[in-house]
């Protein structure tokens, strides 16, 4: 009779090749459950180079253990995480693993990365200056100046990243550089209330509320602003616009919500909301999407009826586009969202951040990822992706997991 193999004294060169060939987080939590050695392995390689994102939620209300809760898609617990460092601090973006924060009280801004407990002081909202309108920030409202905010690039992998935001009820873009002691307006009269904005291809992209896709060259000082494509045919017809680079292409993504207080009039429209169902009665409801991509050759906008297995993610987080088969937990041709609307640069949401979900191409409906105890929260939720990070990445996903 053959003797039981002992699977924990296999050489490490031979558990690196395993490892080598494992694609999807889950086989990564299954290979380090098998023993502490297995575990070490993965420890000294790194992590997955591919993460689903974890939704952050807002704290409790009174948060005296200075904990945020982390939704996980994989296995749909929730962790708190005890981040001391944000704190009374409200979120603003979120990219390459990066946060970036307000202190509600100060006005100070900061980047802060929740694997490594990294942090970079930014110039704070006093330093934001718009001469030509006569406006200067109102600290009364700190948190909500600044509606979103973007990094270029990873600041631990280069020094030569931007921060890049959209503010006040003008949403005009300004960016700050390492080095610099303010932030800097950019100033147009033809370009604003940008809704998002992403780099690609080297050069930030934004879209403004009222469709002309913009891009700007950050290496000139001040940046070179060129538009790429006009209003779209027929003018804006969705409630948002998104960016997300997906498959080395430029994908726009339309967001459309349903205002209760509006007839619909539309035959189509119609039959599209007949099932159209929301408790509590919130004034409004994301109920679909539209993707169009990016033809650069003409600079038009092509329409898409399906993004086949991707998983897409949007929301006041950096938007990404993920491959479904990768992952476990996730439906592919689907688009997860989360709340993101404000009226204006001092106020949040008159009914909570309450408009989160999952819209699946094919059923063309809308449903929920997540079971929430109470129907609105009081600030937004953010996608999280830890980007690699040696060890730091490990153990901060065996948190959100439970391993010990």
């Amino acid at each position: 009779m053959a003797s039981a193999v002992d699977w924990s004294q296999l050489l490490p060169e031979l558990l690196e090749l395993i490892l080598d060939r494992l694609t999807c987080l889950s086989d990564h939590l299954h290979f380090v459950s098998v023993c502490s050695s297995w575990r070490s392995v993965i420890i000294s390689n790194c992590c997955p180079r591919r993460l689903l994102p974890f939704l952050m939620l807002p704290p409790s209300n009174d948060n005296t253990d200075q904990t945020r809760p982390f939704f996980n898609l994989s296995s749909h617990w929730i962790k708190e995480l005890h981040v001391p460092e944000i704190h009374q601090k409200w979120c603003c973006g979120s990219s390459h693993g990066w946060l970036v924060t307000v202190d509600e009280s100060t006005g100070e801004i900061q980047l802060f990365n929740p694997v490594s407990r990294g942090r970079i002081q930014l110039p704070s909202l006093s330093t934001f200056s718009y001469p030509q309108h006569n406006f200067e920030p109102d600290f009364t409202s700190n948190k909500h100046y600044i509606h979103k905010a973007i990094l270029s690039s990873n600041p631990y992998r280069t020094s030569d990243y931007v921060v890049v935001a959209n503010v006040t009820n003008r949403k005009m873009l300004a960016y700050w550089k390492p080095g610099a002691d303010r932030w800097t307006t950019i100033r147009s009269e033809q370009w604003v209330h940008f809704e998002d904005f992403i780099y690609y291809k080297g050069l930030l992209y934004a879209i403004s509320n009222n469709g002309p896709l913009v891009t700007y060259d950050f290496s000139f000082e001040p940046p070179i602003g060129k538009e790429i494509i006009g209003e779209p045919p027929g003018g804006r017809r969705c409630s948002m616009y998104y960016l997300v680079e997906s498959l080395g292409e430029l994908w726009l993504v339309s967001r459309q919500f349903k205002w209760l207080s509006n007839e619909v009039d539309n035959n189509d429209d119609a039959n599209y909301y007949k099932d159209f169902i929301v408790h509590p009665p919130f004034e409004f409801k994301t109920m679909k999407f539209q993707v169009c991509k990016l033809d650069e050759s003409k600079r038009e906008w092509i329409q898409m009826k399906s993004i086949d297995d991707r998983i897409l993610f949007l929301g006041n987080s950096y938007s990404i586009s993920l491959p479904a088969q990768e992952f476990q937990g996730c439906k592919g041709n689907s688009i997860y969202f989360s709340d993101d609307y404000t009226y204006g640069p001092y106020e949040p949401p008159s009914e909570g951040y309450h408009d989160m979900g999952v819209f699946n191409f094919e059923s063309r409906r809308v449903e929920s990822f997540i079971e929430l105890s109470t129907p609105s929260l009081t600030a937004p939720t953010f996608w999280f992706t830890p980007e690699p990070f040696g060890s730091a990445t490990i153990s901060f996903i065996f948190k959100l997991f439970n391993i010990d």
